[in-house]
């Protein structure tokens, strides 16, 4: 363990995505440091599966669809019916969409900004409501470096990161006279199972070529994991509207 094993003990965290990579790196870590989880994705089974892996105790799993921002929406107000106010989020889920402008249709759209954006505004539109989060809490959204960073085919997924970092900074303003922060995590290439689909996808001197470009190497969701920790305790309390890079050295090129 690198946090100490009570640094979130009585917070209650929702986490989307929380099916695989990110968000279930970050579920059992944070579950590790005292925190109470709510898991959320679209695959109960596989949320089920997290759940075993977890530490302690009084956590939630709600599965839904959160590709739109009603159905998000719904979602978190009724993890708070079922559970009580959340002390934080960290919101991971979206796919990434590859395609050049040209042949980008409303479909990539959807799914480029689909769970990524409508979700997040969703989720953080019922956050931002009376008793939903409890004041002094932390809110954590996954970017990218591709936000800043253009990469052939990328427009959809890098217009998609974008407008989170909208969303984080503007939210962060609204949220601060509850002391409530709001941040987002810009990462890098990370080992997950989105970004080895890429890799089996592409040819070895593309992918090295590309992990190159990362000065320490691809990183691993526990890279993240640890960054959530670090943003949800009370050691981030004057950490907001920013959107972090954690990218291995990516953007120092």
């Amino acid at each position: 363990m690198i946090f100490a094993p009570d640094c979130l003990e009585g917070k209650r965290v929702l986490v989307s995505g929380a099916s695989s990579g990110l968000g279930q790196a970050t579920a059992v870590q944070m579950s590790r440091c005292g925190a109470s989880i709510v898991l959320c994705g679209r695959d109960r089974e596989r949320l089920e599966a997290t759940l075993s892996d977890l530490s302690g105790s009084d956590h939630q799993v709600v599965a839904a669809d959160i590709s739109s921002a009603d159905t998000a929406y719904a979602m978190t107000k009724t993890a708070i019916a079922d559970g009580g106010p959340l002390h934080g989020v960290f919101y991971s889920a979206g796919q990434s969409t590859v395609a050049p402008v040209r042949l980008t249709k409303d479909k990539h759209l959807d799914e480029a900004f689909g769970a990524a954006v409508f979700g997040a505004f969703g989720v953080a539109r019922a956050v931002s409501g009376k008793g939903a989060l409890v004041d002094k809490g932390s809110l954590i959204f996954m970017s990218s470096v591709a936000a800043t960073r253009g990469r052939q085919g990328m427009s959809a997924y890098s217009a998609s990161k974008a407008a989170i970092g909208g969303l984080v900074r503007s939210m962060a303003i609204e949220l601060a006279p509850r002391g409530i922060r709001v941040n987002g995590i810009a990462a890098g290439a990370v080992a997950t199972a989105m970004h080895n689909n890429f890799a089996d996808n592409v040819n070895e001197e593309m992918l090295a070529s590309y992990r190159n470009l990362h000065l320490l190497g691809f990183g691993e969701p526990d890279d993240v994991a640890n960054y959530a920790v670090f943003l949800m305790s009370d050691a981030a309390r004057w950490v907001t509207g920013q959107d972090i890079l954690l990218d291995g050295g990516y953007t120092a090129k």
